[in-house]
C-alpha cells in the first residue's frame, strides 16, 4: 500500500524528500478534496496525509466519503505555521473508531 500526500507546496516538499512518491500540492480545500476523492478510489493508497488546516475546511465532506471504509486512512499533521488546538483529538477518535474503545491518558 502507498502513502500519498495533499497538502501545500512545503508539507509536500518536506514529504517528498522523506521519500513519499504520491505528491499532490493544492492551493485550496476546495482542490484538495478532489484529489482526495480520486485518491479514496485507488485501491493500492493506504494512506492520505493533508494539513489539520485543509482538512478543518472540509471534514464533513471527507467524513461522508470515508462512510462504511477502513482505507484509505486519512491521517491530519500541522503544517508549517504549527499544529492547531483542536477540542478533539483527531487519532483519539481514530483509535475510538477502529477498536471502539475511547483512550484516556
Amino acid at each position: 500500500m502507498k502513502i500519498s500526500i495533499v497538502a501545500d507546496f512545503d508539507t509536500v516538499t518536506g514529504f517528498r524528500l522523506a521519500g513519499v512518491r504520491e505528491a499532490f500540492v493544492v492551493d485550496s480545500p476546495e482542490d484538495a478534496l478532489e484529489k482526495i476523492k480520486h485518491l479514496i478510489k485507488k485501491e493500492d493508497i493506504g494512506i492520505v496525509i493533508t494539513t489539520e488546516r485543509i482538512l478543518d475546511k472540509i471534514r464533513q465532506q471527507v467524513a461522508e466519503l470515508m462512510e462504511g471504509k477502513n482505507f484509505p486512512l486519512i491521517v491530519e499533521v500541522p503544517d508549517k505555521d504549527g499544529k492547531i488546538e483542536k477540542k478533539v483529538d483527531p487519532i483519539n477518535e481514530l483509535i475510538k473508531r477502529a477498536i471502539g474503545v475511547e483512550i484516556k491518558v
